[in-house]
């Protein structure tokens, strides 16, 4: 880790001579209390963790001029565990070697817009338009994920590795986005392409509206061998200020090839608020749920999520926060409903 931290402060001090280099961060650390009934009634007392509000993370970013009107970045970005010192994904993430674990990617920047390869968020992941900022406390991120599509990018994560992705200059408020990932994930015995993304983004005055696409292996999300199924959906997400508050929808669908013949359906909503009690203080509601079907399944499986969240900016790198989730969560072909629930209070620091 010592090492790791070193050729980190290593990049930033050696590519400041002739680039924009900017070493950044986030530490988020506070208090949780979880339960979640499908391991008992209670089953963690009050801890102290990371990343209950904001995923706590270290990056280094850059960009160069190389040509005139056009600049080369580069960003590297990994998951940082504020109260524990780890840095990049744990082990039960599955890939405890992965630092950089957030983002990966170099690429190109002029007036033609960005083209980029690496690991970066995908076009769906960032359609997610959210009163809760689809970060913890998330009622839409913690529904959409419920059922067979979730938000996957390749690996579960969001962000699609080995990856090309181009995104148009912005005219009029809109651009559009589009990311390829052929084999990212290839082996010996499979080689199927596993991800194309397609999205739509609008940013104009008050409204803001994300239309994303995107087709990923069946066996990302689900974890099972199915190679050549794959899962398509589509994501329409917004939000509009109405001064006194911000009013956030969206919808999702999702078709999931399961066996030969057979698909699993998901069809979610969520609605949205946030509320700007003054200029230091948030306040967020959010509701979604997702239903996911199967032909000839008797009972449909279902996910239910609320949340709530306040924000105090003390200064313009300090929050202090407070948010509580509730997620129920039914299999299909059960009766049984599983509840979780999440509340956590603490402190987020941007650097």
């Amino acid at each position: 880790m010592k090492k790791t931290l070193i050729a980190i402060a290593a990049i930033a001090a050696m590519g400041a001579a002739s680039a924009e280099v900017t070493l950044y961060g986030k530490l988020d650390a506070g208090v949780s209390v979880k339960t979640d009934s499908a391991v008992g009634a209670v089953n963690q007392g009050a801890q102290f963790g990371s990343g209950n509000y904001e995923t706590s993370r270290l990056g280094v970013k850059g960009s160069s001029e190389i040509a005139s009107g056009v600049k080369g970045i580069f960003q590297i970005e990994g998951k940082l565990g504020a109260t524990d010192g780890t840095l990049g994904a744990s082990a039960k993430d599955g890939t405890a070697t992965s630092v950089f674990n957030r983002e990966a990617f170099l690429g190109l920047t002029g007036s033609f817009g960005t083209v980029a390869v690496g690991k970066m968020w995908t076009p769906y992941d960032s359609a997610f338009n959210d009163a809760l900022e689809y970060n913890g406390f998330t009622a839409m991120g913690n529904a959409f994920y419920g059922g067979f599509h979730g938000d996957n990018g390749t690996d579960g994560s969001g962000a699609a590795k080995n990856s090309f992705q181009y995104t148009t200059p912005t005219v009029g408020g809109f651009n559009a986005v589009v990311m390829y990932a052929p084999n990212a994930d290839a082996t010996a015995t499979t080689s199927a392409t596993n991800y194309t993304g397609f999205g739509v983004n609008y940013a104009n005055g008050p409204l803001s509206v994300n239309l994303a696409t995107e087709k990923v292996l069946t066996s990302t999300h689900v974890k099972e061998s199915m190679a050549g199924m794959y899962t398509n959906a589509w994501i329409l997400a917004a939000g509009y200020n109405l001064g006194v508050a911000t009013v956030n929808i969206g919808f999702e669908s999702a078709s999931a090839d399961l066996a030969t013949g057979v698909s699993g359906k998901d069809t979610g909503t969520t609605i949205g608020l946030s509320i700007p009690v003054n200029k230091a203080t948030t306040v967020a509601l959010g509701y979604a749920t997702e239903t996911s079907t199967v032909a000839g399944v008797a009972n449909d499986g279902k996910t239910t999520s609320v949340g709530a969240q306040v924000v105090y900016a003390w200064n313009a790198a300090t929050a202090i926060y407070a948010g509580y989730n509730k997620t129920d969560t039914t299999a299909i072909g059960s009766t049984t409903t599983n509840t979780s629930t999440k509340f956590a209070s603490g402190v987020r620091y941007n650097f």
